[in-house]
């Protein structure tokens, strides 16, 4: 499954718009919510601005560990089978180097 099909890029402009996220292209707001329920995950906090941005995409559980749809996203951006490149090295490419 494609993460585009988990949470589609009107999804992404939308709460990026309501959660005072805006200003970044649809790809860097998925590459980010990727990092951000990592940190969350991991037991950390993120900014007000961030924090509301995650939990928008209700991807986490009360304890902040990743619910099924959280599963289901972090999986289809990091993981591709075989020889095929995962979703998230064109994106750090893009926006992280």
């Amino acid at each position: 499954m494609e993460s585009k099909e988990i949470i589609c890029d009107d999804e992404i402009e939308n709460m990026a718009i309501m959660s005072g996220y805006s200003g970044r292209s649809i790809d860097e707001c998925r590459l980010s919510l990727i990092e951000l329920i990592s940190k969350a995950a991991a037991g950390y906090r993120n900014s007000h601005t961030e924090e509301n941005f995650m939990n928008s995409f209700k991807l986490l559980k009360a304890d902040r560990t990743l619910n099924k749809r959280g599963r289901k996203f972090t999986v289809s951006i990091i993981y591709k089978h075989s020889n095929n490149k995962a979703d998230i090295y064109d994106l750090i490419h893009e926006f992280r180097t």
